[in-house]
C-alpha cells in the first residue's frame, strides 16, 4: 500500500509541475516567431555576386531615390528607353559604377543598368532600414507581397501599399510592436480585414 501511495503522489506531483510555471515561461512558450529582416545584396566587391542570373544589360539614367525600396540610400528609381525599373541597386562592375535591377527579391533574375550619369546622390534615400516600409514582405502563410510604386486605393483611410501573389494587399504601416510584425491583410473578398504576421521582411 505504501508503494502504491507513493506513485500516486509522484502522478500528481508531476501533473503539478507540468501545468504551472512562471509568466515569463508561459509567454515565452506562445511567443511568436520573430520576423526575419534581409538585405538585397546583388553586388559583391567589384562584381555581381555568383548565382545572380543577368537576364539582359540596357543604359538609362537613375534620376530619382526609389519608391519601392525607400530604406535604402543605394536603391535608385531608374529608366531605360520607355521602362520604368525600381528599384536598382548600386554597386559596381570593376572599378564603373553598375546597377542590379531585380524582378523581385526570390527570383536570380536581374537587369543589369549602366547609368548614363552618376545618381544624384543628394536625392538618395536616407538609411532607415528595419524602419521603414521594407520592399517586400512574406507572410507567415507563405503569401508574398511587394510594395507598389503608383497610384493605389485606400482601406478604411490606410494606403493599399502591397500587392500579393494571388490577390491579397497589404494596407497601412506595419505594427512593429512584437517581435513577429504584423500587418493588415486585405484578402480582396468580405467585410472583414484583420492583422496577420510577417515571417519575412525584404530591404
Amino acid at each position: 500500500m505504501r508503494r502504491s501511495n507513493l506513485r500516486g503522489c509522484v502522478a500528481v506531483f508531476s501533473s503539478v509541475l507540468v501545468l504551472t510555471g512562471t509568466p515569463e515561461m508561459l509567454r515565452a512558450q506562445q511567443a511568436p516567431d520573430a520576423t526575419v529582416i534581409r538585405l538585397y545584396a546583388p553586388f559583391a566587391p567589384g562584381a555581381v555576386r555568383p548565382g545572380v542570373e543577368v537576364s539582359g544589360r540596357v543604359t538609362g539614367e537613375c534620376f530619382a531615390a526609389s519608391l519601392a525600396d525607400q530604406s535604402r540610400a543605394d536603391a535608385w528609381r531608374c529608366m531605360s528607353a520607355n521602362r520604368i525599373l525600381d528599384p536598382c541597386f548600386q554597386g559596381f562592375e570593376g572599378s564603373k559604377i553598375m546597377l542590379a535591377c531585380p524582378e523581385n527579391p526570390w527570383s536570380p533574375r536581374v537587369t543589369l543598368l549602366v547609368p548614363s550619369k552618376v545618381p544624384p546622390r543628394a536625392q538618395a534615400n536616407r538609411p532607415g532600414i528595419g524602419q521603414g516600409l521594407p520592399w517586400a514582405l512574406e507572410l507567415t502563410n507563405g503569401t508574398r507581397c511587394v510594395f507598389l510604386t503608383g497610384a493605389t486605393s485606400a482601406v478604411a483611410g490606410m494606403r493599399v501599399n502591397y500587392g500579393c501573389v494571388g490577390g491579397p494587399s497589404v494596407v497601412g504601416e506595419l505594427d512593429r510592436t512584437l517581435p513577429q510584425w504584423r500587418a493588415f491583410v486585405d484578402p480582396g473578398k468580405g467585410v472583414t480585414v484583420q492583422m496577420q504576421g510577417l515571417a519575412v521582411v525584404w530591404y
